[in-house]
Parts: structure tokens; C-alpha cells; sequence
């Protein structure tokens, strides 16, 4: 081969590896694949099959470049030492896998920069499916037969949602300031911000565009499904990690090629292939499970959606009851534009609240266990009227605390020294933060005693509990480890919401979005639990779960009823929850006051760095 002709060609792995990867495209790939009219920046996106440290991957070409572009681009980065034509490898082949966009390639390089990873590791969240199965979808009767449906008008239900006078109000403020400005959608629960994102989602597909709605929760999409199925039809397209690798894999061929479509979506929906992106709506965008902790990249989703965003030059729309301090920053410095949502849908009046002392009443005898008598008294009274309790729990499991009563050694995770929690259901002791998991023995690994005890109480135990206080009611359980089975979830959910289900015992995903008509009681167990996490975001994060929980309460026309047990009932949260349902808010300049006072986010940025190494002394 004729060394002029040589084409070199930065491949992006899928692997932690910061460095940019060279490889030789060889020219017989080039005629192959090249036609007469394409350039050679045509090659950019195109998945290889390449060899790196004695493995084979698959990767995708970043930049195309001739002998003398890499020559001039190896001096002007002085970051690769010269090597002759024989040290690089070449491509083993071109693979037969759709084409990553431009703006895929955009977005992975600004998520990479902005939260301090490689290209690569954002490739392999994007593209995880490839560890399974690299087959390409070839099924295009199924695809051709969704877009014929799609372009078919009874394919979308163009019906208008009737708004209420306040709702339009807010869709028109909406409208007139979306596009120029990511708009904060601050609506009260219950206010009905559903319907006036289903009507902009409507308007986009008018005009051939694609809709991303994204929801913190795989558990939050099924309700939210339902809704939005009945208006998009076919054109409503669900993606999530509990879908089926082929399932995953249509939808990214859907989206690069068809338009009109409404992805609901959770966190790794933004690394879809959209061709025509008209509108972003980040549902409870004050969610902190939009936040991916590992592995890398550690990105939040609500960023990341203004990232892709900016790139598509689409519109954006953050919605939540209780927004986050940084968007509410981020709209008094000017930078978003935020719009209220008052009124309540159904004119539904606020929730009592009442603070049970548990101090009080475990001194004077009004304890049974988990439970005061005070929350056991409204409980049976609700059951009694026909209407629907939940219990909150702020933790999963049976007990989140395992110590050794002779000893004294508390079980932790040996990967991240995090407290080891019982599930009962399977025996096991887990790892609530790297999924560690292992058989549960009464022995003391430190002492070799038979001496372990179980301390605290999470969200299997409250059910067990509940149903000894109440045999005859119907009781569910609804947390992470029902909803890793979509087969549960639903019973769970369709249960509560046809009033099969008395009580539900639920932990944070309980709090999200869901519309029970019959729920007018909800009891909030262990509430300092929430005040106690090592995180400059607690107590913000506790105020918005306690108002998410208010607001799935009463929220038609019989008035609910928020109890919560706690050790601290002069805690200021809980002293000003009454002024914040009511919206007699404190200057949020109050809360940014104290976040500038003492140096955390939005004033500064902060990162955790983390060092790892199997050798403590290198690691010293």
C-alpha cells in the first residue's frame, strides 16, 4: 500500500482508556465501503471491529485522517510519540451495526468532559447491549409496519385535553418562553402538569418532531404509560433497562430513521439516536435518581438533557412540585425561565399534618413496635371508611443493621465499607450501594459467636409488622426488590390503584408521580433517618420527599392526612412543613444563603475523588 494513501483513524473503545486509539483503515475497506459521492469523514460513527491489548472490540471511528493530517496532528497534540506504519494495527473489519450520529458523538464527548471519563466508558452506557448480543435488528417488516401505522392520523388521538383557566394560562406562558429558554415548570401536586405536557408533546408531533419524556423511575413509567398511550398510540415508545435487548435495539432504528414519536424514558434515554429532536420534558426533575453513581460516567440525566438539548437545538421543560436548589438558582440568575402551576386539578384542599413524638411515646407506653398507637388508631379508621393507606419507609430490607452483640463489629460491604442490610425474603445480606450480596449466618465473622443481631427496622419488616397489628386487611409491599419483577410491579400497582390493596408499605419510588383517587392516609415511619444522611442536599431531599408524599395524598375530594413519626418534632423542617404546603414559602434565597455560606453546589463544583488500588501500601 502506498504510504500517501494510508488513511489512520481514532477509534473510541468501550473501556476506561483515556488516551485516543490510532488504528490504519485499510484501503481495501475504504473501496469497499466509500462511494463515489461520499467524503472520507463519511467513515466517522462507523462501528469497527478493532484489537486493543490482545482483545477484540467493538469500536466507532472518531476522526478520519490522511499521512500528512496525522503527521501535522501528532506534533500540534504532542501526545503521541511517531511510530512507523507497521506499529499501528489495522481494522480487522467494518461491522455490519448501525452508524453512531454526530450528534451521539457530541453528546458522549461533552458528558465526558463535563463529569471526567473517558469517550469510552459514555460509549458503553450508551451502548451496553453490545456485551449481550451484537446482532443487528433485521426484522424491517416490523419496522416498516410501525412507521405505516405512525403515518396513518389514527395513529394519535387529536383530541385536546380540556385545561383548566390556570393550567392554560401556564402551557401559554409555557409556550411563549420555551423557545428561547430551558423553562421550570413549578407546579403543585395534583396541578395537573401531565396534561400540559401531553398537549407540547402534541405540538411538536404536529410538525413531524420527536418527543422525550423523561421519569426517574422504571416503576413511575407504567401509570404514566397508560396515560400517554391512550393520545400516542403507536407513535409512544417505552425505553428502559428492563426491556428486551431486541426491544432496545428497534427503538434505536425507529428513532434514526422515523419521526412523531414520544420516547418515555428513564436516565440512559438520552443516549437514544434521535433524527429530529423537537422537545425534552424532565419529569421530577429534582429526582436524584436521575443521578447514575456507578459506574462511570456519573452523570445526572437532567444535564445531560440539557446537554442534548443544546446539541439538537430543541425545546426543554423541567417539571417538579419541589425543584431543586440549582434549577431554582439557575432561573433567579436568569439562565432558565420559571413558570407556576398554582391550582390544584381537582380543587383537592391540603392534607392535615400531624407530628407524632416517638420519644413521648415510647416513655409513655403508645409504641407497638414500628408503629404509634396514634398511626395504628388512623390506619383502621381510614381501612374502615374504604379508603387507602401507604406506609413510608425511608430504607428497603428487613433490618439495615447487622452487629455483633458480643463484639461489637457491624457487618460492612468488604468492596465499600457501606453497612450490610438483612433481606429476609431470601436470607441474604446486601449492599444497598454496589449490589454486593451473600448468605446470611448468625456467626460473627470477627469473634466466631453465634451472636448477631438484626437492628432497625426497613420496609419488609414494616409490612411484617403491619400485617400482625392488621391479619385481615390486604397488605402489599412496593420497593426495589418487588420491582425488579415487572410481574410484581404491576400486580402491585394495578392492585392499589383498583382498591384491591388496604395498605401499601413503599419506600422512596412510592413518592413519584402516582395518582391513587382513593389514598387518604399516609404515615411516615423513621423520618430522621431522612434528616440524618452525610449530604449537603438532606435536608432539601427530605422537604421535597415530604411534600411528594403530601401530595399523593387527598387529591380529590376527600381531604387527607400526612402523620409522621419522628424523634425531632422541632426539627425546622418539619416546624415550617405546614408554610411550605401552603406555599408561604421562605425566600429561597434563605436555603442558596446557606449553601454560598458554607461553599456547596450551585456556588462552587465539587468532586469526589476516589483512589482504589489491591495494594494498600502503593495505595499510601
Amino acid at each position: 500500500m502506498n504510504g500517501q494513501n494510508i488513511l489512520y483513524v481514532s477509534v473510541i473503545l468501550p473501556i476506561k482508556f483515556s488516551e485516543e486509539v490510532f488504528y490504519i483503515l485499510p484501503e481495501e475497506l475504504v473501496l469497499l465501503n466509500l462511494s463515489q459521492k461520499d467524503s472520507l469523514n463519511s467513515f466517522v460513527g462507523v462501528r469497527v471491529k478493532v484489537e486493543f491489548a490482545n482483545k477484540e472490540y467493538s469500536g466507532v471511528i472518531n476522526k478520519v485522517m490522511t499521512q500528512d493530517e496525522f503527521s501535522s496532528y501528532k506534533i500540534f497534540s504532542n501526545k503521541y510519540k511517531i511510530l512507523n506504519i507497521k506499529e499501528y494495527k489495522r481494522i480487522i473489519k467494518i461491522e455490519d451495526l448501525p452508524k453512531i450520529s454526530y450528534q451521539e458523538l457530541l453528546l458522549w464527548q461533552k458528558i465526558a468532559d463535563y463529569y471526567l471519563c473517558s469517550i469510552g466508558e459514555v460509549f458503553n452506557a450508551a451502548y451496553p447491549s453490545q456485551k449481550e448480543n451484537r446482532e443487528q435488528i433485521k426484522d424491517k417488516k416490523t419496522i416498516d409496519k410501525i412507521l405505516e401505522k405512525v403515518n396513518d392520523n389514527k395513529s394519535i388521538n387529536n383530541t385536546d385535553i380540556v385545561l383548566s383557566d390556570d393550567q392554560l394560562a401556564t402551557y401559554n406562558n409555557i409556550k411563549s418562553e420555551i423557545e428561547t429558554k430551558c423553562v421550570l415548570l413549578e407546579g403543585v401536586t395534583g396541578s395537573g402538569k401531565t396534561e400540559i405536557y401531553i398537549n407540547l408533546a402534541k405540538d411538536e408531533i404536529k410538525k413531524g418532531k420527536n418527543v422525550l419524556f423523561l421519569v426517574p423511575e422504571i416503576a413511575m413509567s407504567k401509570q404514566l404509560e397508560i396515560r400517554l398511550k391512550s393520545h400516542f398510540g403507536e407513535r409512544l415508545l417505552c425505553y428502559h433497562s428492563k426491556q428486551t435487548n431486541k426491544t432496545r435495539k428497534l427503538i434505536r432504528e425507529l428513532l434514526t430513521i422515523g419521526k412523531g414519536f414520544v420516547v418515555l424514558g428513564t436516565r440512559s434515554s438520552i443516549f437514544l439516536p434521535f433524527n429530529s429532536l423537537g422537545l425534552i420534558i424532565v419529569d421530577e426533575e429534582h429526582d436524584q435518581s436521575y443521578k447514575q453513581d456507578e459506574p462511570s460516567p456519573r452523570y445526572n440525566a437532567r444535564e445531560g438533557a440539557l446537554f442534548l438539548s443544546q446539541i439538537h437545538k430543541s425545546k426543554i421543560l423541567l417539571g417538579s412540585a419541589t425543584p431543586s436548589l440549582e434549577s431554582l438558582f439557575n432561573c433567579k440568575s436568569g439562565l432558565y425561565k420559571k413558570v407556576e402551576l398554582k391550582q390544584k386539578y381537582y380543587n383537592a384542599t391540603n392534607p392535615d399534618i400531624i407530628l407524632v413524638d416517638t420519644i413521648w411515646a415510647r416513655k409513655n407506653n403508645q409504641l407497638k413496635g414500628s408503629f404509634s398507637y396514634s398511626l395504628i388508631h388512623h390506619i383502621e379508621k381510614t381501612i374502615k371508611k374504604g379508603e387507602q393507606v401507604i406506609l413510608f419507609s425511608p430504607v428497603r430490607s428487613y433490618s439495615p443493621l447487622i452487629i455483633c452483640s458480643e463484639c461489637g463489629t457491624i457487618l460492612k460491604c468488604p468492596h465499600c465499607n457501606v453497612t450490610l442490610s438483612y433481606h429476609r425474603f431470601d436470607n441474604s445480606l446486601r449492599c444497598h450501594y454496589c449490589e454486593y450480596s451473600s448468605h446470611f449466618s448468625n456467626v460473627c465473622p470477627a469473634c466466631g459467636k453465634e451472636s448477631l443481631t438484626l437492628r432497625g427496622a426497613g420496609s419488609e419488616k414494616i409490612e411484617e409488622e403491619i400485617k400482625e397489628l392488621f391479619p385481615n386487611f390486604n397488605i402489599a409491599r412496593f420497593d426495589a426488590d418487588i420491582t425488579k419483577s415487572k410481574t410484581q410491579t404491576d400486580k402491585v400497582l394495578k392492585g392499589f390503584e383498583e382498591g384491591k390493596i388496604d395498605i401499601l408499605v413503599g419506600t422512596q419510588m412510592i413518592t413519584k408521580g402516582f395518582d391513587f383517587k382513593n389514598l387518604s392516609l399516609v404515615g411516615v415511619l423513621q423520618t430522621d433517618v431522612l434528616f440524618g444522611q452525610q449530604d449537603f442536599r438532606a435536608d432539601e431531599r427530605a422537604l421535597q420527599l415530604l411534600i411528594q408524599l403530601m401530595g399523593r395524598v387527598g387529591r380529590r375530594e376527600n381531604k387527607g392526612t400526612l402523620i409522621i413519626q419522628t424523634n425531632n418534632k422541632n426539627h425546622p423542617i418539619l416546624n415550617n412543613l405546614e408554610s411550605y404546603r401552603d406555599k408561604n414559602l421562605t425566600d429561597v434565597n434563605e436555603q442558596l444563603k446557606e449553601r454560598e455560606l458554607f461553599k456547596f453546589p450551585p456556588y462552587v463544583r465539587m468532586v469526589n475523588i476516589l483512589l482504589k488500588n489491591k495494594n494498600r501500601i502503593k495505595l499510601n
